[in-house]
């Protein structure tokens, strides 16, 4: 099976993240939608939803690698409705929302090295019909 890379950032968006980013604390907000049944490259995973496979990423870092992410999770949730912007087109067509808080770029940066974390991927390409990730600056 065929792994959609179109999901990960690009090679100058991280370069943009590591050279550029802001100081302090950052905010990832992530619109996700599932795939109704995951799709594991290589098999070897029992059936699951694409909901049940993203699951078992968001775990990775959290948990796995939590004390190089120390990601902690602001929101996480469903899309109730779409209150501005066109019902049932592609840019209005997301199943949750993820809102994610790291101290730094680096602890994202550094979270993304890590190969447990590398490792976790596989869930995330599985579970993923598509995403947008939006990097914001967090105030204190």
């Amino acid at each position: 099976m065929f792994v959609d890379r179109s999901i990960d950032p690009t090679a100058d968006q991280v370069r943009a993240l590591r050279d550029g980013g802001p100081d302090g604390p950052i905010t990832m907000v992530n619109l996700l939608k599932f795939r109704a049944q995951a799709r594991y490259e290589d098999g070897d995973e029992a059936p699951c939803t694409g909901r049940e496979a993203y699951a078992r990423y968001k775990h990775a870092f959290t948990r796995t690698v939590g004390e190089v992410s120390q990601a902690r999770v602001l929101y996480e949730g469903p899309v109730g409705q779409v209150f501005i912007g066109t019902p049932g087109t592609a840019a209005t067509d997301w199943d949750d929302v993820l809102i994610v808080r790291y101290p730094s770029r680096q602890h994202f940066l550094a979270m993304m090295a890590d190969p447990r974390y590398r490792e976790s991927l596989r869930h995330r390409y599985a579970g993923l019909e598509r995403t947008v990730l939006l990097q914001c600056a967090s105030g204190d």
